[in-house]
C-alpha cells in the first residue's frame, strides 16, 4: 500500500519490495529494520516475514490509481537493487514508473555496484530520479 509521509523531501511512499539486509555502515541504525519489527508485532501481515526481501507485486499497479501527480519515494522499506529482487522484477516496477509520467519517482540505493551492472536494462524516464 502507498501512504502519505512526514518524509520531508517527499509525499508518499510506494513500497513493491520490503526488506533489505545490511551492506554498508549507514544501515547500522536502518529505520526501516525498527519500522518492519513494529509492524510485524503489530501483525501487519506484508511484514510477517520481518526484514526478510519479500516482493509485494499486489502493489505493483499503485500507482495507476492516483488521481493527482506525487512525489513518490520507491522502497522506504527496501532498496530496489537488493541482490534478491530479481531482474525481472525491477524491469516491472520500472515500467510501472514508465507508464505513469504524471508522478516522480524516487529511488535510493546503497547497491550502486549492481544497480550500474543492470542498469541497461531499463529504460530512465524523465520521472524517475535516481540517488
Amino acid at each position: 500500500m502507498a501512504t502519505k509521509t512526514h518524509i520531508e523531501w517527499t509525499e508518499m511512499t510506494w513500497n513493491p519490495v520490503t526488506g533489505c539486509s545490511k551492506v554498508s555502515a549507514g544501515c547500522k541504525f536502518c529505520y526501516a529494520e525498527r519500522m518492519a519489527k513494529r509492524l510485524k508485532a503489530m501483525g501487519v501481515d506484508r511484514y510477517k516475514n520481518g526484514f526478510a526481501v519479500t516482493l509485494q507485486p499486489d502493489l505493483l499497479d499503485a500507482p495507476f490509481h492516483w488521481k493527482q501527480p506525487r512525489i513518490v519515494f520507491v522502497n522506504s522499506m527496501s532498496d530496489l537493487f537488493h541482490e534478491k529482487v530479481p531482474l525481472e522484477y525491477i524491469q516491472k516496477v520500472f515500467e510501472v514508473m514508465n507508464q505513469c509520467p504524471q508522478h516522480t519517482f524516487q529511488i535510493l540505493t546503497k547497491r550502486s555496484e549492481r544497480l550500474r551492472e543492470i542498469a541497461k536494462n531499463f529504460t530512465w524516464t524523465k520521472n524517475i530520479w535516481m540517488g
